[in-house]
């Protein structure tokens, strides 16, 4: 007797929990959900927590990226690129998307990276108040900008980019000025994806890229996170469309292969080389979006 009840109430636990998920996709899909606000209400939650980095002695206006975290926030792998990129003489923006919605390190962990809230559709505004903060800061080029996303954030860059070729701003912005829409993601040379999340609830298909912004992307062959066939059922299907992604597929390489303090997961292995040679390949794609536009 006690082990059938025992059984019905894992039994109602199990279906709550689907209940609940259910629930969480539903209003996400839907908008329901998503807080909606004006470019600039977007760009006043994002000021205190978008951080601008200029590398040393950069007397004229220099070339921006914008880095967007995975779904547990700023973390070491950023820190590199930074480094890498600061050297090469390209500010950088950190954006912590997290923190500007006051969610913590559990929070990221267990509501983000479960897609229980903030999904790529709504981060995707994080992106224009950046470009927004970009062109109000002086020091910074904000006619050569470039996305650089991880996981999550390549998600984010994914649909970002979609919006974009429909000519449209994402659904947590609010229309209310002509400038969102006129010109999507102003400025941006080139987007550069790391192991994204292409699998569901991704709403972009690849078929629809601005013809001004060249996607590159580095996928990972062991990825059990992001696994690489999504993206390249995704990135096949651009390139039907007559919209070519350049994508490369990183053999032996797991989620997070960049992140020398990542979370303990057997899924994901720190390669320090292979870290290297990312960072390397995404100078290269950048030297070639700006040097393309003068």
């Amino acid at each position: 007797m006690k082990k059938n009840a025992l059984i019905r109430l894992v039994g109602i636990a199990v279906l709550a929990l689907v209940a609940g998920l259910t629930g969480c996709a539903t209003v996400n899909m839907t908008g329901w959900s998503v807080p909606r606000r004006s470019l600039d209400e977007q760009v006043a939650l994002l000021r205190d927590h978008v951080e601008i980095r200029l590398p040393d002695f950069a007397d004229d206006p220099v070339p921006a990226v914008i880095l967007l975290h995975g779904c547990g926030g700023l973390r070491e792998v950023q820190e590199a690129y930074s480094t890498d990129l600061l050297a090469a003489g390209y500010a950088v923006m950190l954006v912590d998307s997290n923190r500007a919605r006051d969610i913590g390190r559990l929070g990221a962990m267990t509501q983000v990276c479960t897609a229980l809230r903030l999904w790529g559709q709504e981060r995707a505004a994080d992106i224009n108040a950046a470009i927004a903060l970009a062109a109000q800061s002086p020091a910074i080029d904000s006619d050569k900008l470039a996305l650089v996303g991880w996981s999550h954030g390549g998600w984010t860059v994914l649909e970002a980019l979609d919006y974009a070729a429909e000519g449209r701003s994402p659904p947590a912005l609010v229309a209310d000025r002509s400038d969102v829409t006129a010109t999507p993601l102003a400025g941006v040379r080139t987007a550069i994806a790391v192991y994204p999340y292409c699998g569901f609830p991704v709403r972009a298909d690849g078929r629809d890229l601005p013809s001004s912004i060249p996607l590159h992307a580095i996928l990972a062959e062991r990825d059990m996170v992001a696994p690489p066939a999504d993206c390249q059922r995704l990135f096949e299907r651009s390139a039907a469309a007559g919209q070519a992604i350049d994508y490369e597929t990183w053999s032996g390489q797991t989620h997070a292969f960049d992140e020398p303090n990542g979370p303990p997961d057997p899924r994901m292995r720190y390669d320090a080389d292979a870290a290297q040679r990312a960072r390397a390949r995404i100078l290269v794609w950048l030297a070639e979006a700006f040097a393309d536009q003068g």
